[in-house]
């Protein structure tokens, strides 16, 4: 059985791949693994088990929870559809051996897929990701019927929310957003974000508004991802009511989008920066900075000039997790929107970063637009975009072949300085503008970033690394 996993856990289309045979083999795969890894004589096995709102989201935590009990493993399955977060929470809350949650996160309604944590509350491990996979399909899947497995104990229902909110209100100054004047309206498009900001922040002077809270097993007819092309009724809402921000999260709530008050969208690698500006302006902290290979340059200059170490690691929050475990990490983050920070867990969390937004505009009483410039005028500004490309897989083969043998001296006339292949082949320009060409882990498309500190160079940019895919 040919089932893989992406940078992020494993997913595919429903009534496909995603069929309850599969996802009970990849269970016991997961069964497999955990009592093979566990040491003679350790504590029982325990699991949290959680869901997003996808349509059979719950039916498929129910085959999960059942495989995991017919394996003799204690589920904690919830109650209600969560947050990946709030699952990793519970996990490290009640010291389990790990977690599953069923989403297939901001991928279109018809995906569905499995991500795992570990014990530490963090995505998966490669070493991890890997003993699952070999383990796929070689034994039949062990099952315990829900009922059954509830009367004998190993399966029990809880509620994961109230412990995700202690987290939270752990690593947020609730009672200064509170305390600020601020009109904050939130996207979280369908999914399993709900009105959790909103009902975070009751009770004061700050005024919270939700676009789209109600559950919808197809998100509004479109990707639960907040990028613009999905933003547009938050962006043209904030517009013209005068919002002073607006956050969105995606479909199982740990990624964050954001946008400011003229409509303009804040792309996530200037999230990081804000959030990396404030944690050191406000709270003092220091440490190293982590981005993946695909993140603005912006992150670079801002932590040189605060004197914080720089750490670059390929395209996946699971290698951002591995060095907040091993290193004094205080912000990690990827282009797309997954934000960790010291002292929460080793996970990123959408509601979170939403918060400390907030946070750095309430304390330093300043709009976001202002709190950007201000970066801006610092570390100059920097222009960003992508283009996903389907292709054939011999092409994309040749592609990778000739960038690795003969890599451009030029990309749209910016003489290349360095080629790095930390993951993919990402071309340095002479003035900070990069293009970095990927693949896909799961299906034959490659993916083309772009940025320059010139907006006009950008679309250059692009232009010619999809040029190069097409002629490859």
């Amino acid at each position: 059985m040919s089932i893989t996993f992406g940078t992020e856990g494993w997913r595919a289309v429903m009534a496909d791949e995603f069929t309850v045979a599969n996802l009970s083999a990849v269970a016991q795969a997961i069964a497999e693994h955990l009592v093979d890894a566990s040491p003679a004589g350790a504590r029982r096995l325990t699991v949290a088990v959680g869901h997003d709102t996808r349509f059979l989201s719950d039916r498929f935590a129910q085959v999960v929870s059942e495989v995991l009990a017919g394996n003799g493993i204690r589920v904690a399955l919830t109650d209600r559809a969560v947050p990946t977060p709030a699952v990793s929470r519970y996990v490290v809350a009640y010291h389990m051996t790990g977690g599953v949650m069923i989403t297939a996160s901001h991928n279109p309604p018809v995906y569905n897929g499995v991500k795992i944590k570990e014990a530490f509350g963090g995505s998966a491990t490669t070493d991890t990701v890997a003993s699952v996979e070999r383990r796929i399909g070689t034994h039949p899947p062990k099952r315990l019927v829900l009922e059954q497995g509830l009367k004998a104990g190993l399966v029990t229902s809880v509620n994961m929310m109230p412990d995700w909110k202690k987290g939270i209100r752990s690593c947020v100054n609730l009672a200064a957003i509170r305390r600020s004047p601020l009109k904050v309206l939130v996207d979280p498009m369908h999914g399993t974000g709900d009105r959790l900001i909103e009902d975070l922040l009751k009770g004061g002077r700050c005024r919270v508004e939700t676009l789209h809270a109600e559950p919808d097993a197809w998100f509004g007819g479109h990707a639960p991802e907040p990028i613009p092309r999905y933003l547009t009724e938050l962006a043209s809402t904030v517009k013209r009511r005068r919002w002073d921000i607006g956050l969105a999260t995606d479909g199982d709530a740990d990624r964050i989008g954001a946008v400011a008050p003229n409509g303009a969208f804040i792309n996530p690698g200037q999230i990081m920066c804000v959030l990396l500006d404030h944690l050191m302006r406000t709270r003092k902290w220091k440490g190293a900075v982590v981005k993946t290979v695909s993140n603005t340059s912006m992150i670079n200059r801002l932590a040189d000039e605060l004197g914080l170490r720089l750490l670059e690691v390929p395209v996946g929050f699971k290698h951002i997790a591995k060095l907040m475990l091993e290193d004094d990490v205080l912000i990690g983050g990827e282009e797309s929107g997954g934000i960790g920070i010291r002292g929460y867990l080793p996970e990123r969390d959408g509601a979170l970063n939403g918060l400390l937004l907030l946070e750095a505009m309430a304390m330093q009483k300043a709009g976001i637009l202002d709190i950007l410039r201000r970066l801006e005028r610092r570390f100059g500004r920097w222009f960003y975009n992508r283009k996903d490309l389907t292709a054939p897989m011999d092409r994309i083969d040749r592609l990778f072949e000739r960038l690795r043998a003969e890599p451009p001296t030029q990309m749209a006339g910016t003489p290349v300085t360095d080629v790095k292949t930390l993951d993919g082949i990402k071309l340095i320009g002479r003035d900070e503008s990069w293009l970095l060409f990927r693949r896909s882990g799961t299906e034959p498309i490659v993916r083309v970033y772009a940025e320059s500190p010139q907006a006009r160079r950008l679309e250059r940019l692009l232009k010619y690394g999809v040029q190069l895919v097409k002629t490859a």
